[in-house]
C-alpha cells in the first residue's frame, strides 16, 4: 500500500509509534523515525531484520533547529517526504491544581508545540511536490478531559484544531490532514498510568464495550490506510479507536 513512498514518523522509538514505523515498512515504506531516545535504533534494525528500509535521526522535537535539519536529511536523502505522522508525546497524570507551570509548559512544548515545528518543516516540501499525507496521532482525550491531566488534554485538543485547519488550508494543494484519536492503548504509557493487573487497570476494561484493551497494531493498521492512496477522499477527520467506550451508554 506505500511501495516507494518516504515517511517521516516522531516518537517511533516504542509503543503505537513503533508499530506504525513496523507496518508503514512492512507495506513497502521508507521510514525515517525522528525521536529523542537512543533505543529509536532498535525499531530500525527491526525493520530491517524484516527486510524493510528505516533509518534514525535523533533530535529534540522541542527544537525547531533540530526538527529542521532532520527534514533536510531527508529531502537530501529521499529527495521527497510523502508521508507524515506526528506522533511525540508525553503524558502526566496530575490534576490541574497540581500541575506546575513548569509541567504544563513541558507536555505543551512536546505533544502540540512540537507537532507545529514539524508541520511548519515538512509543509514546504509537500506543497513544492502538490501531495502529502499527515496524521497526528491525538488522543480521545482531547473530547472526554480525562486520561493525562489538563495539559494532555489541552494539547490533544490542540492537535484537533491544527488538523481541521490543516485540511481546510492545504487541502487544495494535494495534502490530506487527518487525526487518530486513541483511547487505553497497551503501551508503557498505559501501562505507567494504569499497571497490569490493578484495579484501576481492570476498572478501564470494564467500561470497554468490546472488554478489551486496544493494541498498537489498532492504530497503526488505520494509520496505513490513512497514509495510502485509498483514502485519498478522507480529510479533515479525526477518528476516534476506542472500541466504543468513549459514547457508550
Amino acid at each position: 500500500m506505500l511501495t516507494n513512498k518516504v515517511a517521516f514518523i516522531t516518537g517511533a522509538a516504542q509503543g503505537i509509534g513503533r508499530q506504525i514505523a513496523v507496518d508503514m515498512a512492512r507495506e513497502g515504506a521508507k521510514v525515517i523515525i525522528g525521536d529523542i531516545l537512543p533505543k529509536a535504533g532498535e525499531t530500525v534494525e527491526f525493520i530491517k531484520q524484516k527486510g524493510g528500509e528505516a533509518a534514525f535521526i535523533p533530535l529534540d522535537i522541542t527544537k525547531f533547529d533540530d526538527v529542521q535539519n532532520a527534514v533536510k536529511q531527508i529531502m537530501d536523502s529521499y529527495g521527497k517526504l510523502d508521508i507524515l505522522v506526528p506522533n511525540a508525546s508525553i503524558v502526566a497524570h496530575n490534576n490541574l491544581l497540581d500541575i506546575s507551570p513548569e509541567e504544563w509548559s513541558r507536555v505543551i512544548a512536546i505533544n502540540l508545540t512540537g507537532t507545529f515545528y514539524t508541520l511548519k518543516a515538512v509543509l514546504p516540501h509537500m506543497v513544492a511536490q502538490g501531495a502529502g499525507k499527515i496524521i497526528i496521532i491525538s488522543s480521545g482525550s482531547a473530547a472526554t478531559g480525562s486520561g493525562g491531566g489538563a495539559h494532555y488534554a489541552a494539547s490533544k485538543a490542540g492537535q484537533n484544531a491544527l488538523v481541521r485547519n490543516l485540511a481546510r488550508d492545504f487541502g487544495p494543494k494535494g495534502i490530506t490532514a487527518n487525526a487518530i484519536a486513541p483511547r487505553v492503548i497497551q503501551t508503557e504509557m498505559l501501562d505507567a498510568l494504569y499497571p497490569q493487573g490493578s484495579p484501576a487497570r481492570e476498572s478501564v476494561i470494564n467500561r470497554i464495550p468490546v472488554r478489551r484493551v486496544g493494541l498498537p497494531e489498532d492504530i497503526s493498521e488505520l494509520c496505513v490506510f490513512l497514509a495510502s492512496d485509498k483514502a485519498s477522499y478522507i480529510n479533515g477527520q479525526i477518528i476516534l479507536v476506542d472500541g466504543g467506550r468513549t459514547y457508550a451508554s
